[in-house]
């Protein structure tokens, strides 16, 4: 099983400076009562880290996870954030289905539902959709976006996890990586649904992960991830950046 960091986080703990040169990291273990404690203190953290870029006018930069489990979290983050006069703050999400913003699948629609108080003045989206009909048309495009809109490394990355290991849209069994692009193309194994989503080294790009989950069946997909080859496996094992695990029932 993984070797977990677990420790009893209060709200008011400070942030540690993360250290890109160390060659591996175990993840820390951060347990909470419920998602609403889990929420409040993703969220300080998150704040923590766009004040801090602030403070020097620069911008930070962000990959975010779509889904439901993670809309309280930037509902909160929108009331805060639309507080601030001073920061440039650029967000795209992990994955995208290939479908409008109006869909209600999609999560570039669900990051402007969520976060309209300040969007377009403290936070902008880079997205991961064009024109085209198909994702598998668009990557190179998206990826070249992607290279000239967002820096090497992003501030964070918020990831969810499926019950079958999964992350972003890299899917068990599936391609995580696309030549040297920064997306690729993808395909839900159950719906056939097309998307596109950030490749492995793209997520792994940042200077920490922030992995969001509960329940206890997803809790020990992820401690014994080093057993196996799931996506969430590729991504501890590659992953030369902090990681935090933020979990709850």
């Amino acid at each position: 099983m993984l070797n977990l960091e677990s420790r009893d986080m209060s709200l008011n703990a400070h942030l540690s400076t993360p250290d890109l040169s160390a060659q591996s990291t175990d993840p820390q273990f951060r347990s909470f009562a419920n998602f609403a404690q889990l929420s409040q203190q993703l969220v300080e953290d998150w704040l923590a880290l766009i004040d801090r870029a602030a403070a020097t006018q620069s911008a930070s930069y962000f990959a975010l996870a779509g889904g439901t489990t993670p809309s309280p979290i930037y509902q909160n983050l929108d009331t805060e954030l639309s507080q601030r006069s001073h920061c440039q703050v650029h967000m795209v999400a992990t994955d995208e289905r290939w479908v409008q913003d109006s869909d209600p699948q999609s999560n570039e629609g669900l990051f402007k539902r969520c976060l309209p108080l300040s969007y377009r003045k403290q936070w902008n989206l880079v997205s991961l959709k064009n024109g085209a009909n198909i994702p598998e048309v668009a990557i190179e495009a998206i990826s070249e976006r992607l290279h000239q809109q967002i820096p090497k490394t992003f501030n964070a990355v918020l990831l969810g996890m499926g019950n079958d290991g999964h992350i972003a849209s890299l899917f068990p069994n599936a391609p995580v990586q696309h030549d040297d692009l920064a997306c690729l193309a993808a395909v839900h194994p159950q719906t056939h649904q097309t998307r596109i989503s950030l490749s492995l080294p793209r997520l792994l790009q940042t200077e920490k992960i922030w992995l969001v989950i509960t329940g206890d069946q997803k809790r020990q997909v992820f401690e014994n991830a080093n057993q196996t080859q799931l996506p969430i496996s590729q991504l501890l094992q590659q992953a030369r950046c902090k990681i935090e695990v933020f979990w709850c029932p």
